[in-house]
């Protein structure tokens, strides 16, 4: 009995101590292995003078390139390797990757594909092992278009995420609370229904991202404000979305919900040019059912009515440098709430379409917690409805013939699809929103991704047409 006791106390104090469970962890995948990285050393000097508490984890993942940002002073060197760090204010840890991330240490080199979504497993797995927390918001800082993001220059100009690729790559344990897109063009309805929290994969409760270009979030701002003593020399702004006055919030104690509202507020206060949305994904389901529905009755209504409610809806694919065709064929973004509203109010269609349509608005209304339309860079618009709009989908006017290839705008959104398109360089395919709801050869339409397809290509039998799919 002596003996046993001796082994099972021995045991006891061997086993190493569990890291500290805090109420939120932060973790912060920077991907500078582009022209990103220009501005990415800005941020991280602006989250070593706000992050004032220890209250929570700030852990950050960060990859740097030659050609872009010389500085040598915000971390350790002008390094253009891959690093971990936590951050602390006014300094910062470099860490080992241990188990998960074993070639990055404090004194080895490693250079990391921060665009493989194997990578960004293994940092969430890390975070979450060794900075274990209640809550977790991942933030992904790079470029984005839409189609994918955060790429990686230094293992290919093409190669980056793209929504499909993390659902595949990750599973439901590396899911979050808060998913922060600080990156161009990714409020889709298709990436967020990719990251939906039914789904047995990745998912997080609340997406915040931008719908046009965008800039950096204002990480100062954002992380002064998460304490539990009050700071008098910051000062605080009316509250634009909740009203009142904005506050602290203490880390110990914030919720999910409470720490998007205050991110989304500071994105406002230094991003008024851009335009913005933060979604409550566990609406997306149900939105999702019911665009199916309504993409079933539209089939059967008058096409010329429709392509026309496609060319009148608000897009987000200005772009300043390249020609409006140009734009239009690559982000055939339109706002969502302004295409289903105008269904839902044009009497060319019929009752029951016009209806499904107003259940539509009705369910983005409930997925859009707050959203604003910038002013000074985006076109001017009155078809923004803040807490509404600020979401798009993937419609393209797409019988329309683009001028310098002669094909129809469709045939260039052939990344836009439920099959396998990894084999190419600059796609990956396997939308959910695409798969989801239809019965592939049955020759109707199921879901709105097949109404795309019947309305903007002409073939329909085994060859499947343009896009090879046959609905």
């Amino acid at each position: 009995m002596n003996y046993l006791l001796i082994i099972l106390l021995s045991a006891f104090i061997s086993t190493p101590a569990l890291p500290e469970k805090k109420n939120w962890t932060i973790m912060h995948y920077s991907v500078g292995s582009n022209s990103s990285e220009e501005y990415l050393l800005s941020d991280v000097a602006e989250m070593k003078r706000g992050k004032q508490s220890k209250d929570y984890n700030l852990i950050m993942l960060i990859d740097r390139v030659e050609g872009f940002s010389e500085d040598a002073t915000t971390l350790d060197g002008n390094f253009t390797d891959t690093r971990l760090y936590q951050i602390e204010y006014n300094s910062y840890n470099r860490l080992d990757g241990k188990e998960f991330l074993p070639e990055i240490g404090v004194n080895r080199s490693y250079e990391a594909n921060m665009a493989d979504a194997l990578t960004l497993k293994k940092f969430i797995q890390y975070c979450k092992k060794y900075y274990p927390a209640r809550h977790y918001l991942l933030v992904l800082r790079s470029h984005g278009d839409g189609i994918g993001m955060c790429p990686d220059a230094e293992n290919g100009d093409k190669d980056r995420f793209y929504p499909a690729e993390i659902t595949n790559t990750l599973s439901k344990d590396e899911s979050v609370d808060i998913l922060g897109l600080d990156v161009c063009s990714m409020a889709g309805l298709e990436n967020l229904y990719q990251w939906r929290p039914e789904n047995k994969s990745f998912s997080s409760d609340y997406v915040i991202a931008s719908a046009p270009l965008s800039g950096a979030w204002a990480y100062d701002r954002i992380l002064e404000r998460l304490t539990i003593n009050s700071n008098e020399n910051l000062e605080l702004d009316l509250n634009h979305f909740d009203g009142g006055k904005e506050s602290h919030l203490n880390p110990n104690e914030m919720d999910p919900l409470d720490f998007s509202k205050l991110i989304f507020e500071e994105i406002y206060d230094s991003q008024r040019w851009s335009s913005w949305g933060l979604f409550d994904n566990s609406k997306i389901n149900e939105l999702k059912l019911k665009i199916d529905e309504a993409s079933r009755l539209l089939a059967d209504e008058d096409e010329v009515a429709l392509f026309k409610t496609i060319k009148n809806t608000l897009g987000y694919y200005y772009d300043e440098s390249m020609s409006l065709e140009l734009a239009q064929v690559l982000f055939p973004y339109l706002d969502a709430y302004h295409f289903w509203s105008q269904i839902s109010a044009n009497e060319s269609f019929a009752n029951n379409t016009r209806n499904k349509a107003k259940e539509v608005c009705r369910l983005l209304d409930d997925l859009v917690i707050h959203s604003y339309y910038g002013q000074g860079y985006l076109p001017e618009t009155n078809d923004f409805v803040n807490e509404k709009s600020g979401i798009y989908q993937v419609i393209p006017e797409g019988n329309r013939l683009f001028s310098k290839t002669k094909n129809s705008f469709w045939s260039h959104c052939d990344w836009f699809s439920p099959d396998d398109k990894s084999s190419n360089q600059d796609s990956y395919g396997q939308y959910d929103w695409c798969i989801d709801g239809a019965i592939r050869g049955n020759d109707q339409v199921d879901n709105f991704f097949e109404l795309l397809d019947c309305l903007f290509d002409d073939t329909n039998d085994e060859r499947g047409g343009v896009n090879k799919y046959q609905w």
